[in-house]
């Protein structure tokens, strides 16, 4: 009698327990619309580049407003040899470059469609919506179809609405690069953009590529990459926020003698020194005023749109510019969240837009990594940034640099001279102490790879990547010979 009401009351407990989970579930469920709607901005304009498989999914099922019950995933994996599985072959990198070439008209940035007075709000966010969503469906196609592998690239729409509107306002559109890799940070497409954008609204736009950290590159590289920019017909000038406030580091950068045997030395360049020269201060704020179209504003005000990835220095260019810190700074990539005017004078305002990771292609994780385009701390996976930083600089620099001594496998033994992540971050984590105790006193090379990644993103351990065409060892001969 005893088990029987005790069974009784556990039937009866279990059913009031699954009453109040499935009230609590249609709870959630009816209050899902309400709450992406109450949202403050700050969270709606979190940016994302990365998301798993289910996530990609459910938010792709988001914008098409439709509902779904399951999906199947498609499972690669990967053969692991002796080469770090994380890089490729030479072979693999030169075919991957190939197809990325083919393919690279397809790599567009997402348009704001066509809407005047008379669309509504809601009208038109459906209609950015099904856009969007129809942008991330040929990017997919391209990965899937084509075999080729894209970045990690902005995935919340309202991230791009900040960059619409910056375009929009804009007369000058100016892409903010990272010297060491302009080509990488340089969006094709919006430039294109740009254009098409200029023609609906019946107005003048310009677009110009400002290559910030200029000082990492010598007077020869820098001419180098001007002879290139300008077979490309491309609209750029040089500058280092870094050096802003210090004239006189701007004048060891643009020394008449050293520019001098750099234009003798190939005299029939096409290479003026004002092609080469580092712009000051003074100096960028008189090139917005020239690039910008005679009637760029209805009021008298030239409106300079700041495009540019994380971490390529377009928060400290702003602070270069206005002379006060008016905008944070921060090593961590995608720092500015908003859209925001800036009164840089009477005549230029400055138009900020959030850090915008754009699509491209990618050979690697490890080279994402490698450009700051991706978190350090946040790394799961570092021996593939680590190799490639083995791969880039030469063994004998990163001794030099660091202190250290790499003990790598003897050629005898099939060694390349070239050291593995392991070897260098053993003895870098030796040599600075980094030992897990929970490991029995192994290296901390988990530790030690942050550091070192670091140290390659903020140009301590310098690499340049040459205009297409060109041998890197070549490029960097004078970075390797320092």
């Amino acid at each position: 009698m005893v088990q029987k009401q005790f069974r009784h009351a556990s039937g009866l407990g279990h059913a009031i327990i699954n009453s109040r989970a499935q009230k609590q579930r249609q709870q959630r469920q009816e209050g899902m619309s309400e709450k992406s709607e109450q949202q403050p901005s700050w969270m709606k304009l979190q940016s994302v580049t990365q998301e798993r498989d289910l996530d990609e999914f459910l938010s792709t099922a988001e914008l098409a407003g439709t509902d779904f019950t399951a999906t199947k995933l498609n499972i690669k994996i990967l053969h692991q040899d002796q080469q770090n599985q994380f890089l490729l072959t030479e072979e693999e990198e030169l075919a991957s470059r190939q197809r990325q070439q083919s393919n690279r008209q397809r790599l567009t940035v997402p348009r704001r469609p066509a809407w005047d007075e008379s669309t509504t709000r809601r009208e038109l966010e459906q209609d950015e919506k099904a856009s969007f969503l129809d942008w991330r469906r040929g990017l997919a196609e391209l990965e899937e179809g084509q075999g080729l592998i894209l970045t990690p690239f902005e995935r919340n729409i309202e991230v791009w609405r900040q960059l619409w509107r910056v375009v929009e306002r804009s007369c000058v559109v100016v892409q903010i690069c990272d010297a060491r890799n302009p080509l990488f940070y340089r969006s094709r497409d919006l430039e294109v953009y740009v254009h098409e954008l200029a023609q609906i609204q019946g107005q003048d736009k310009r677009n110009l590529l400002l290559i910030n950290k200029a000082d990492m590159l010598s007077v020869r590289q820098r001419r180098l990459w001007a002879r290139y920019l300008k077979s490309e017909n491309i609209s750029f000038a040089f500058f280092s926020a870094a050096l802003a406030g210090f004239e006189d580091q701007f004048a060891n950068l643009n020394m008449d003698d050293d520019v001098s045997k750099e234009l003798d030395s190939e005299a029939d360049d096409g290479v003026t020194a004002e092609d080469m020269h580092v712009l000051s201060v003074g100096e960028l704020e008189e090139l917005f005023l020239r690039t910008a179209p005679p009637a760029a504003s209805e009021d008298g005000s030239i409106y300079i749109g700041l495009v540019g990835y994380p971490n390529v220095g377009k928060s400290s260019t702003i602070n270069a510019l206005l002379g006060a810190k008016k905008v944070s700074v921060s090593a961590t990539p995608g720092k500015t969240k908003h859209f925001q005017t800036i009164h840089l004078s009477d005549k230029v305002i400055l138009c900020d837009c959030p850090g915008l990771v754009f699509p491209n292609f990618a050979s690697t994780q490890a080279d994402l990594v490698c450009n700051g385009v991706l978190p350090i701390d946040q790394l799961r996976e570092y021996t593939g940034p680590a190799a490639l930083v083995c791969h880039r600089i030469p063994k004998e620099n990163i001794e030099k640099i660091y202190g250290i001594k790499i003990q790598v496998r003897p050629e005898i033994d099939g060694g390349t001279g070239v050291p593995t992540a392991d070897e260098f971050l053993g003895a870098y984590a030796i040599a600075r102490g980094f030992i897990r105790s929970s490991r029995g006193g192994r290296p901390d090379e988990s530790k030690a790879s942050r550091v070192v990644l670091k140290d390659y993103v903020k140009g301590k351990l310098l690499y340049c990547h040459p205009p297409p065409g060109m041998d890197p060892v070549e490029f960097n001969r004078d970075t390797y010979a320092l």
